[in-house]
């Protein structure tokens, strides 16, 4: 599918016309001295447009006033033939580079003034279609779209970003290497909390080893293994419906800064809004937080947007990666067997008597590597990638897409759909529990058993 060209044809066809009439006379222009003494003698004047280029005009006379040199072809002649020529190329690839970009500005103003109808909007944002569509396609459809994106941070590589809110410390894994990138890609989804262990038990249990020191506590003081499940439960629950079963993503920027592993190496996911909306998500923001379509990315308080606090719920399916673009930082020097800025061993970082992390000798760029990566493991590589950052963000009000998002609210639906998602809520819960609850029994030596 090429989306530029079909744009073109279906919204663009008086401006195309008009633009292959500029481009046809622009190409008829002489490009060396032997055209523009043909067009001269045709036109029997030197063309309008070239006496306002006074190199032109002069290179011209001097040529044509040069006849031993003409005769001979002296160095010289040829010297200032060359110029000209060179010149008159010049002038004709500036003149059609011209009208090549003033066709683009008009063409994008017309996308971004044609939003995809109804129907458009069936055919080009389903996660079928997003997921088979070229890059080169994708960055045209997004032409015609509000620019209000969703982006979602994956780790690789040591963990230096982290940081504290009012719901406690994001520090998990401070200092250690971190790989979710890799099995992301390996899933091909972005699964909520949940989905990941209900999927993977194996997750789990490395969440309790994890909190091995807080579980070890909980046993000494006599606490069954129903009671530390429920204080497990309860670690993991929230007091917002359905945050735990949802996928977490950012609003009109990446939170690399918060959420991501090495200073200036990033790894995201990038996400249309009206994908999310056009399909069978269900969104919903937290109180006080910002809200899609309203033009900004501050919350009612007046603070930056700074946590994943959009939460994108599919009843555990998660959010494909291959339906969006793939952003890694492509200039960063890596070591060329880890792919990490730093020198590892045994999974950490090796420190310097500085105390900083040490730094390999023999680097390679960070596009290098993945690109070298891809090539060994073709089956992980996401059809659209790109090296470097990639956004798009709009400060204008929308209220068409604040209503379409409103209608995907999770608080908005009717009974029969809230029933849904808290059964869903329900069964995935109970599910938790008896993985937790397996794991634990494990550990206990007198194989505790619960009714």
């Amino acid at each position: 599918m090429k989306l530029e060209r079909q744009f073109e044809k279906e919204l663009a066809g008086d401006l195309r016309q008009e633009t292959a009439s500029k481009l046809q006379e622009a190409r008829k222009k002489p490009a060396n001295f032997k055209e523009l003494k043909q067009e001269i003698e045709n036109k029997k004047e030197l063309p309008q447009d070239y006496e306002s280029w006074n190199s032109v005009k002069e290179g011209f006379e001097i040529l044509k006033k040069n006849i031993i040199g003409k005769i001979f072809k002296t160095e010289k002649y040829r010297e200032q033939e060359y110029l000209l020529s060179e010149i008159l190329k010049t002038k004709k690839e500036a003149s059609i580079k011209e009208i090549q970009e003033e066709y683009q500005e008009k063409f994008n103003k017309i996308l971004e003034d044609c939003p995809l109808s109804k129907a458009e909007r069936e055919k080009y944002l389903s996660t079928e279609s997003m997921e088979k569509m070229s890059l080169d396609d994708y960055l045209t459809l997004l032409k015609r779209l509000s620019g209000e994106a969703f982006y979602h941070v994956t780790r690789y590589g040591v963990r230096e970003n982290t940081f504290m809110s009012t719901g406690g410390g994001h520090t998990e894994g401070k200092g250690n290497f971190i790989n979710s990138f890799n099995p992301l890609l390996k899933d091909g989804n972005i699964n909520s909390f949940v989905s990941s262990i209900t999927r993977d038990s194996s997750r789990a249990k490395s969440l309790l080893d994890d909190n091995k020191e807080a579980i070890e506590k909980l046993k000494k003081e006599g606490k069954p293994t129903e009671k530390i499940v429920d204080e497990i439960m309860g670690s993991l629950g929230s007091m917002y419906f359905l945050d735990r079963e949802s996928t977490h993503f950012s609003y009109g920027k990446d939170l690399h800064r918060m959420y991501g592993g090495e200073k200036d190496y990033k790894f995201y996911f990038y996400y249309p809004v009206e994908y999310i909306l056009q399909n069978d998500f269900f969104q919903k923001t937290r109180e006080t937080q910002i809200n899609i379509g309203q033009g900004y990315y501050h919350n009612r308080g007046g603070i930056d947007q700074q946590y994943n606090d959009i939460e994108i719920f599919n009843f555990g399916k998660g959010v494909p990666t291959e339906a969006g673009i793939l952003c890694i930082t492509g200039d960063i020097k890596v070591d060329p067997e880890t792919g990490s800025q730093y020198l590892l061993k045994n999974g950490k970082p090796e420190i310097d008597e500085n105390g900083e992390f040490k730094k390999p000798e023999k680097t390679i760029s960070s596009k290098e590597y993945w690109e070298s990566y891809f090539k060994i493991h073709p089956e992980l590589k996401p059809n659209k990638i790109i090296y470097g950052e990639f956004s798009t963000s709009t400060y204008k009000s929308d209220p068409e897409l604040e209503k379409w998002a409103e209608s995907k609210n999770i608080f908005r639906q009717n009974q029969e759909k809230t029933n849904e998602f808290k059964e869903y809520a329900k069964i995935n819960r109970d599910i938790i529990r008896k993985i937790f609850t397996n794991i634990l029994q494990e550990n206990y030596t007198d194989q505790e058993k619960i009714k």
